[in-house]
């Protein structure tokens, strides 16, 4: 077998101030990226965990597409596979930093796939927290104005109501979504709750994701625990997030 070309690029800034994390490679059997950003490299555990995620996946995407290669007929070529994820900072208070990703995947199908991933991590204790147990009796609430939210994205996207019961016609539970808190006005407080979902999670493929936010409110904030509760906050009327342009 042809050995394959590799280009690996890695850049690392210096360890007093380093900067984000980005690596790059592309063989004939696969295109692959990983992206984390300035917040999580400068914590050594947590940068221990994306460099472990990033090998992981790197270790299944080429699986798959050797496997794809070498079971593909002589009469269908075989292209490249991809695999693309950078994590961005959704929120960082002097506590916790909320990281979500999107993961662009491509396996030899007719399109692409997005898929998503979100982590919130406790500074101080140096620990990934579950998302849905820090919100505990809220949670429901919560759900039940994504719910809300998700019916008017749908009906601005689609031109008209999607009856309940219909295929993406019903909300898919907000206990089974990549859930990152958010800090849309950058003020070192989560003030917002966002829900990621995927094409095919809430809409067929062509309406692309949906990325839905609830604003918390003082309920929402009371079920979290005590310790953990200064790192959120309730907007208040005059709330403006910050633009994405501006982001």
């Amino acid at each position: 077998m042809k050995t394959d070309m590799i280009v690996v690029t890695a850049l690392l800034a210096l360890a007093a101030q380093p900067g984000d994390f980005n690596r790059t490679e592309e063989t004939e059997l696969l295109e692959f990226s990983y992206a984390w950003p300035a917040e999580a490299v400068r914590d050594p555990a947590l940068n221990a965990i994306l460099e472990e995620r990033m090998e992981a996946a790197r270790f299944e995407a080429r699986r798959t597409a050797e496997e794809d290669r070498r079971t593909r007929p002589a009469e269908a070529p075989f292209n490249a596979h991809h695999y693309g994820e950078s994590w961005i900072v959704d929120g960082d208070t002097p506590r916790l930093l909320s990281l979500s990703s999107s993961a662009s995947t491509y396996t030899g199908g007719a399109h692409s796939n997005l898929l998503f991933a979100a982590m919130l991590w406790d500074k101080q204790a140096h620990r990934v927290l579950d998302t849905p147990s820090l919100f505990g009796s809220a949670l429901a609430g919560l759900g039940d104005r994504y719910c809300a939210a998700l019916v008017v994205e749908r009906e601005e996207r689609r031109g008209e109501p999607t009856p309940q019961g219909d295929l993406f016609g019903d909300c898919p539970g907000i206990d089974q979504q990549v859930l990152a808190p958010a800090d849309r006005d950058r003020n070192g407080r989560f003030d917002t709750l966002r829900i990621l979902l995927p094409p095919y999670a809430a809409g067929p493929y062509v309406e692309g994701d949906y990325v839905i936010d609830v604003a918390f409110g003082d309920a929402d904030l009371a079920a979290i625990e005590a310790d953990y509760r200064p790192a959120f906050e309730v907007p208040g009327p005059d709330f403006r997030p910050v633009s994405d342009e501006a982001e």
